[in-house]
């Protein structure tokens, strides 16, 4: 039995007629004919009155319906599964994230039950190279060499944060350089955390050193010590989202300070299906579904 031709069968009934029926299958109304009579001719019995204008199922159709619509429905069901089954055994995907990702990563694993391993490291460019890692999100990443693929995911502006009761907090906006005396919670200074030195050398633009009063290697616990009134910090607006709590004021800074995150892979890589599958689904979801930059 074919099942496709089941299904052909059920629109059929619920068309009432063939041509219909033909152009919602973006069939021919012979292809449909043909078929029925293949399925006439395995049960031994005509399923459709063909005396009247419309084609109606007569007695032997009107039974085969709820079988037909439970045989097409677990037919779904097993190709779904199975499907599922056979992503689930798919090798993992290896992704570098420079920039917080967890929540897209999360958000792909339940819909598509591929398994991914990320590492957490702002040493992209040399993880893809060396071939550890087959995709990488990337900051500011320039690619002298040009030899990756460089897909935009989006961009992401600087803010300052505080404690509500900060004599700041009421502010929409702050300059950095008013901020020359106040104490700061930051990542390490570290050549490695592209993110962290681009928030330290924004400062050092401002004209001056910033007075560090307790460092984080998370922007989650930077986010809870500044709840604690250790200090102010510099973070990234849209990754803030995600770590937010109720005692945080956040305000804009001046002059405004963007960096650009991009989904990387090497030209000479050869994409899996999953990759793809991943690519695809970051484009889906980049800002606007399309490219935010040039």
């Amino acid at each position: 039995m074919d099942i496709d031709y089941l299904e052909e069968f059920l629109v059929i009934v619920e068309e009432g007629r063939l041509g219909e029926a033909a152009e919602r299958l973006y069939t021919t109304s012979s292809s449909l004919s043909k078929h029925i009579r293949a399925l006439e001719t395995e049960y031994g019995v005509a399923l459709f009155d063909r005396s009247k204008r419309n084609i109606l199922p007569n007695e032997y159709g009107q039974m085969l319906i709820p079988y037909a619509e439970k045989i097409v429905q677990l037919h779904r069901e097993i190709e779904k599964k199975l499907e599922k089954k056979a992503l689930s055994n798919s090798r993992t995907i290896n992704i570098s994230a420079g920039y917080r990702i967890i929540e897209l990563a999360v958000e792909f694993r339940k819909k598509y039950h591929i398994n991914l391993d990320i590492n957490e490291s702002y040493e992209g460019s040399q993880l893809l190279h060396s071939g550890e890692c087959d995709l990488g999100f990337m900051v500011n990443e320039e690619n002298p060499t040009g030899d990756m693929v460089k897909i935009p995911y989006m961009k992401d502006s600087l803010v300052m944060i505080c404690n509500r009761s900060h004599p700041l907090a009421g502010r929409k906006k702050v300059s950095l350089a008013e901020l020359r005396d106040e104490d700061f919670v930051m990542f390490p200074d570290s050549d490695k955390n592209r993110i962290s030195k681009i928030i330290y050398n924004t400062v050092r633009e401002a004209g001056f050193e910033p007075k560090v009063a307790f460092t984080g290697s998370v922007g989650s616990n930077i986010v809870v010590a500044v709840a604690q009134n250790m200090g102010i910090a510099l973070l990234w607006k849209k990754a803030l989202r995600y770590i937010m709590r109720e005692e945080i004021a956040v305000i804009e800074v001046e002059p405004v300070k963007e960096i650009e995150i991009s989904l990387c892979y090497m030209k000479n890589h050869s994409l899996s299906k999953e990759e793809k599958l991943f690519i695809e689904f970051v484009r889906e979801r980049s800002e606007h579904g399309e490219p935010v930059f040039e």
